[in-house]
């Protein structure tokens, strides 16, 4: 094994390569190389470009249940793949899973061709920060129409793109927690990034089940979701003051007593709404005892 000694220049790290690997490869001052960071934290140098090839996932399945199938196709959606193909062993409901295909983000291009299914890869997402503000934006935009110009129609559609905003956090946070690429984030950072973003998610699958009676509530729900906007538009100036300021704003909202569908549905959307608070709140310490260390 050749030990060689690390040298800094300002805030740069390198070592010399072997002059002998140079000369062998016919490595010049113009060349460019490949190096990979390796799960076990070593890296791999390679004397030429290599254009990493994303993996690929191959199923075959004997379910005939689209929910099963779907569920699966979710699976394969995100976790980090180039692409993945899946040949269904019986006849299948195909109908049912376009139904269903619908409300997922990125499924558009996903094909079913008789009892094939496949997927190529489209995109790369590396910024869960920016999704969860997009996703945060469009729960307040839908607020705004709920308050203002009640649609049904309107209000659908943007629970489907929330829903959409949700699943490519998802898919975010899982790519980067499982590439070995560097990342802004440390992986408790994406944990909490990935909780917010589902305790939100569900309190407007049941925020869209109230009608347009419920106006009052609506504001109340929206001076909240402006406050966590505020957060998640700087993340980084979270402390736990201002976790402090939003938790005291959410236990605001009265306690719901649960006489009948509507009322069991706020219910729900306040547990999920406490839920986020106690993430940011968790997260906010977590912030500060990293700081003091």
């Amino acid at each position: 094994m050749d030990i060689r000694s690390v040298q800094k220049t300002g805030n740069m790290h390198y070592v010399y390569l072997p002059t002998s690997w140079c000369r062998k490869y016919k490595i010049s001052s113009t060349s460019k190389v490949s190096v990979e960071l390796n799960s076990d934290g070593t890296l791999s140098l390679y004397p030429h470009v290599v254009r990493k090839k994303g993996k690929e996932i191959n199923l075959a399945v004997s379910e005939d249940n689209p929910e099963l199938i779907m569920k699966l196709i979710m699976a394969c959606y995100l976790n980090p793949s180039s692409s993945f193909k899946i040949r269904l062993e019986k006849k299948t409901d195909v109908a049912r899973i376009m139904d269903q295909k619908k409300t997922i983000s990125g499924f558009e291009f996903v094909e079913l061709d008789g009892n094939h299914i496949t997927y190529e890869s489209s995109m790369s997402i590396n910024e869960p920060d920016s999704l969860l503000k997009t996703l945060v934006k469009k729960i307040s935009n839908l607020l705004g129409v709920m308050i203002s110009n009640y649609s049904k129609e309107l209000v659908m559609k943007f629970e489907e793109e929330i829903d959409r905003s949700k699943i490519l956090i998802d898919k975010s946070v899982t790519e980067m927690l499982t590439s070995n690429q560097p990342s802004l984030f440390k992986p408790i950072d994406l944990h909490y990034m990935a909780l917010i973003a589902q305790h939100l998610e569900r309190a407007v699958d049941f925020l869209i089940l109230l009608e347009e009676n419920e106006k009052p509530f609506f504001k109340e729900v929206l001076g909240i979701i402006g406050n966590i906007k505020e957060i998640t538009e700087n993340l980084n100036s979270l402390d736990y003051e201002k976790a402090i300021s939003l938790n005291k704003n959410i236990i605001a909202l009265k306690q719901i007593r649960i006489q009948d569908v509507p009322s069991s549905d706020k219910r729900r959307i306040r547990d999920n709404l406490v839920s986020v608070g106690d993430v940011l709140m968790d997260w906010a310490i977590n912030r500060y005892v990293e700081k003091t260390k």
